[in-house]
């Protein structure tokens, strides 16, 4: 994310403390993480944001790619685009004239594959996973 969007949080020592469990760890999300938070999830809230990531993270497409995917234009696409980059969903690649896009790490999708599975359980009326399946996508 922009650091300007992060300089809030206090900084930790991570000789001390590992990163992830100081964000994970806490029994309730401070007002800070929230935001955080709840900026990734209204990232994609958005339908043609949803299917530029979703293509996103099949592999890589240019501007003009994902505009005819998510039928839109080349300039609305790239302004999508750049409200992914800004939080660091989306990162892009210059090969010559041409930039290339991709999601900026697996953690975008693997988030966006749980709420595929999740939409899928809702819309079949699915079961939650057995406990043991559901501790290991929490250990993981």
């Amino acid at each position: 994310m922009p650091q300007q969007r992060i300089r809030h949080l206090r900084p930790i020592d991570q000789a001390q403390v590992d990163p992830i469990d100081a964000f994970v760890s806490p029994e309730a999300l401070t007002p800070e993480l929230a935001l955080l938070v709840s900026q990734t999830f209204q990232a994609l809230a958005d339908p043609t944001r949803a299917r530029v990531v979703y293509a996103l993270t099949r592999g890589e497409y240019t501007v003009g790619e994902l505009a005819a995917i998510a039928g839109v234009s080349p300039s609305a696409t790239s302004h999508q685009l750049k409200s992914l980059r800004d939080l660091r969903i989306v990162r892009f690649r210059r090969a010559g004239t041409r930039i290339y896009y991709t999601v900026d790490d697996t953690h975008v999708a693997s988030l966006f594959r749980e709420a595929l599975h999740h939409v899928a359980h809702v819309v079949y009326n699915l079961p939650d996973h057995p406990e043991d399946e559901r501790n290991a996508v929490q250990a993981g």
